[in-house]
């Protein structure tokens, strides 16, 4: 996960909401709003959309029968395993983080704590869930050959080999990174022979390694040389990945203002990305987008605002086609801005009482968008250039993404209904599925918060208020 100290340099600070407020077009009308393709279709891979799955003190929850029920009612392609900071100290053959001196003090301390999770239990979850997995190799602790045999032993489990990482965040300076690569170049050069060892041993996997794609913090040499120096030494990748959270103020105080920069906040953070990592690949390298969603301090984290943030950012990446891969962070955990509760006190002391591996508000949301992408698809924009705007933001409050053959995924941020007639081949007699609840709701898993519905169309649909909606064709 990206620290808050950096964040600050990636975009301004977004405060927390309240209800929307929304600036007209120019030159609109009352009438219904036209949908229409602003991309050529592009193609999705088969895993393209995902969590990362960063087992810590919850170690426990890995095996549960109850959690792979859920995860696969979110329908992802993929599950990133050993996922987050996790993977640079994970221990495969004991199923545990590693207690060394320079081992970051929290993993520590959670490494005497934890239940270790084998990779069996991994192989399971993903299995359960009717994904693949997303490798990410621990090249801190330990070494080439183990993570080899360790690859060797999950193939074994029926795991397939495909999609590799080398590494998480590795642009830290944590003391037994450092060590581990002194310098940027020093990664490059490593992951190099590491890309062709793997691939000598499994040459359709797809292996990334780590970029950063956004400014560095002030005074952080090592961050600041990391994607130039990495590119001049790293050879043979198959794409780079990038991590993405964006800022928000602790602040829970309501106000119109407020809530329409939340939903600008990961729009603005993609059009960073684009500028700082996405424009700046090398020649056939892709981009991984393994970590993403509301910083965890937020004000609003686990509201439905948080939510429809991250539908906005979803919908932003499928527009995105150097975009590849992307992996919500994380899968289950105590934050409400996970996509799964991972205990029955998700907003803690003085919140409302939760349901245990019930979806958040983020997992509602992305759950509605996901089964559209399973087992890859096509996918282009959509613009709508009438719709009303986020005040204040110039953005657009509706959001859309065709998918080839399927129909559409439609989001609207504004607070009112509104009405689209779709148009440039978007037409069809089919099912529109929407889930919608005031922004400043704490979603709970407890019935009364989300409502839904499901209803025919043609060739015009109507959207719900601060609604995700898929539409099935």
């Amino acid at each position: 996960m990206r620290r808050s100290r950096g964040l600050s340099v990636v975009v301004a600070a977004v405060l927390a909401l309240g209800s929307v407020q929304l600036a007209p077009a120019a030159g609109a009308s009352e009438g219904p709003l036209t949908v229409r393709p602003a991309s050529r279709y592009h193609q999705l891979p088969l895993a393209y959309a995902g969590f990362n799955a960063p087992f810590r003190r919850n170690s426990w929850q890995a095996s549960s029968p109850r959690l792979h029920e859920a995860v696969a009612a979110l329908a992802p392609g993929a599950i990133r395993v050993f996922g987050g900071t996790t993977a640079n100290y994970w221990d495969w053959r004991t199923g545990k983080l590693v207690d060394l001196p320079g081992v970051p003090p929290r993993i520590r301390h959670v490494a005497r704590e934890m239940s270790p999770i084998h990779l069996s239990d991994w192989a399971q979850l993903v299995k359960d869930a009717n994904a693949i997995p997303v490798f990410d190799l621990n090249m801190v602790t330990s070494t080439l050959s183990d993570q080899l045999d360790m690859l060797s032993a999950a193939e074994d489990l029926g795991m397939p080999i495909r999609r590799i990482e080398l590494g998480n965040e590795l642009y830290y300076s944590a003391p037994l990174v450092v060590r581990a690569y002194p310098t940027p170049a020093s990664y490059g050069r490593e992951a190099t022979r590491w890309i062709a060892a793997i691939k000598a041993r499994y040459p359709k996997a797809q292996i990334a390694a780590v970029g950063l794609g956004y400014p560095p913090p002030p005074d952080d040499e090592r961050q600041a040389r990391w994607d130039r120096a990495v590119r001049h030494t790293l050879h043979g990748e198959s794409a780079l990945t990038f991590h993405a959270y964006w800022p928000a103020s602790r602040d829970r105080s309501l106000s119109g203002a407020r809530l329409a920069e939340a939903l600008a906040a990961p729009l603005r953070l993609l059009r960073t990305l684009r500028s700082g990592g996405l424009s700046r690949l090398p020649r056939g390298v892709q981009a991984w987008v393994t970590e993403w969603n509301l910083w965890h301090g937020a004000g609003y984290r686990g509201t439905w605002a948080n939510g429809l943030a991250d539908a906005a950012y979803l919908l932003g990446l499928l527009g995105e086609p150097s975009v590849s891969q992307e992996d919500l962070h994380p899968l289950v955990h105590s934050q409400p801005q996970a996509a799964l509760f991972g205990n029955p006190s998700g907003f803690h002391a003085g919140g409302p009482p939760t349901v245990r591996y019930a979806p958040t508000a983020v997992g509602e949301a992305i759950g509605q968008l996901y089964p559209a992408l399973w087992g890859g698809a096509r996918v282009r924009r959509l613009d709508v250039p009438r719709a009303p705007k986020l005040r204040g933001t110039g953005i657009a409050a509706v959001r859309g993404v065709a998918v080839d053959g399927r129909g559409a995924l439609l989001l609207n941020l504004s607070g009112r209904r509104l009405r689209l007639e779709l148009r440039g081949g978007l037409e069809c007699d089919g099912m529109l599925d929407s889930v919608w609840a005031l922004p400043s709701a704490r979603i709970t898993g407890l019935p009364g918060k989300v409502r839904r519905s499901t209803r025919q169309v043609g060739g015009s649909v109507t959207l719900p208020a601060h609604s995700v909606n898929r539409l099935s064709c």
